[in-house]
């Protein structure tokens, strides 16, 4: 790999080799070391998975009472040697688990050293709202995850890069917003372009618009809004010649999505498997397109029906463990995504591989104009106003939306009023809204779980 962006030095008159300090210095040295477990055989990777989720294990059993009592009640004892048989006889823990339990997970005494807590929430991959705290450290290995990807992808610093995603809080119309730089990841390391953003609000016509104007190198965005905004280009003619590549996040990536960026811009899709929870979980190899799991950040489990490991070629049950998070640890957490089990990359990277990865899917919302737009149904607010576990929203037609709940308890007529309003609001439209109470939202066929599912032709 030849890739060599300019750092910024913390003193400006050594210039080669560049002098680095500070957070910048502690993401260079992690990355150096991402560069060299890469390359470890499997079995060195597990057992160094291993010895690592040993101490958050140990800290999860001495600082919070709810995993020692899960502990107790497994017979399992947080002490002895960890191996990969003595692994398997801990509890799962369901997003059902994590929701009900709530603060309970929360550990009262998170080492010093891990920093600032930070909490997060997410919709999930099964449309169930899970809250969490992180710590510095968490936020650090996210950045140095992020660089990797950087790296694998040989990106250019000096580009533009547009990002096309849910802001935490949206304008009303939508309004494009430029910084300095990439992010916090090359934030005071790396010399950057501009990153110039847009709320996914924005219908798919106007999103063009900006891309146009600001004609990037690098794109991020959701699959489902990617294919929107593909198929419009190809509709109209329309290219951006400075984009070299589009990252994807959030959702599930298909042929049809890779295919059509290669007909609209000629360029290649670079798939990221993440999530709120855990931070990057997979990244796509740049050379052969696996996916391969982020060892390093996550010891993840594809298990079947009976809780076993699944070999190459079989589907089964993503179980992730964090190995970084002392905050709130989540220790075998069932995420609510399936996955199939790849062999070795050729490009003999010794990080596990992921053929196929079966999560969250999204449709897009569809205006009687034709106009199409990301839909935001305000999910991530639902448990504020009522005990809903997960969420499935449908769109009948033009004016009418089937939202499908399963929740804790009854919900009053009140918090039903309030939820609509809410999705309504979220949504821009005053749509007819019909709720219907499940007790589990199914998959399709595919085994895929679609959050946003749209039925108007």
């Amino acid at each position: 790999m030849n890739w060599n962006p300019q750092l910024i030095r913390t003193i400006p008159e050594c210039a080669w080799p560049g002098f680095m300090g500070g957070d910048g210095a502690a993401r260079l040295a992690s990355l150096f070391q991402l560069e060299q477990s890469q390359w470890l055989d499997p079995e060195t990777i597990t057992a160094r998975q291993l010895h690592q989720a040993a101490g958050v294990l140990r800290h999860a059993a001495q600082t919070i009472p709810f995993y020692r009592a899960r502990f107790q009640e497994a017979g399992f004892d947080p002490h002895a040697p960890l191996t990969p048989a003595h692994w398997l006889h801990l509890p799962i823990l369901s997003r059902a688990d994590v929701q009900l339990a709530g603060p309970k997970l929360l550990s009262p005494s998170i080492p010093k050293q891990h920093g600032n807590i930070n909490w997060t929430q997410t919709s999930g991959s099964t449309g169930q709202p899970v809250r969490v705290a992180t710590t510095s450290l968490v936020n650090h290995f996210w950045c140095a995850f992020t660089l990797r990807d950087h790296q694998w992808s040989q990106r250019d610093f000096q580009g533009k890069l547009a990002v096309l995603r849910a802001s935490p809080n949206p304008a009303s119309p939508p309004q494009p917003t430029t910084s300095p730089s990439w992010g916090i990841a090359t934030h005071g390391l790396y010399q950057t372009g501009p990153s110039v953003s847009l709320d996914i609000s924005a219908n798919v016509s106007d999103q063009v618009a900006w891309l146009k104007r600001e004609n990037p190198d690098y794109l991020l965005t959701y699959p489902s809004n990617l294919l929107a905004l593909t198929n419009h280009c190809l509709h109209h003619g329309i290219t951006l010649p400075n984009l070299k590549d589009v990252r994807a996040v959030g959702e599930i990536v298909t042929p049809a999505m890779r295919e059509n960026c290669k007909q609209a811009w000629g360029v290649p899709l670079i798939d990221t498997y993440s999530s709120q929870e855990f931070g990057y979980i997979a990244l796509q190899c740049h050379e052969h397109g696996q996916m391969h799991i982020q060892s390093e950040n996550v010891l993840v489990e594809i298990l079947d029906a009976d809780d076993q490991p699944c070999a190459p070629g079989q589907t089964g049950r993503l179980v992730i463990t964090s190995l970084h998070n002392f905050a709130t640890p989540l220790i075998r957490y069932e995420i609510g995504d399936h996955a199939t089990v790849g062999p070795p990359c050729a490009c003999g990277r010794g990080l596990p591989v992921l053929a196929e990865i079966l999560g969250r899917t999204r449709n897009m919302l569809v205006f009687e104009s034709g106009e199409q737009r990301w839909p935001n149904v305000g999910m991530l607010r639902f448990r504020d106003i009522a005990p809903v576990q997960q969420c499935q929203t449908i769109q009948k037609s033009h004016t009418q939306l089937h939202v499908r709940l399963v929740v804790e308890t009854p919900l009053t007529h009140t918090q039903e009023e309030k939820l609509i309003a809410l999705i309504q609001s979220s949504l821009g439209f005053p749509f007819e809204i019909e709720l219907e109470y499940l007790p589990e939202i199914p998959r399709s066929k595919s085994g895929k779980y679609e959050v946003f599912l749209c039925e108007v032709s």
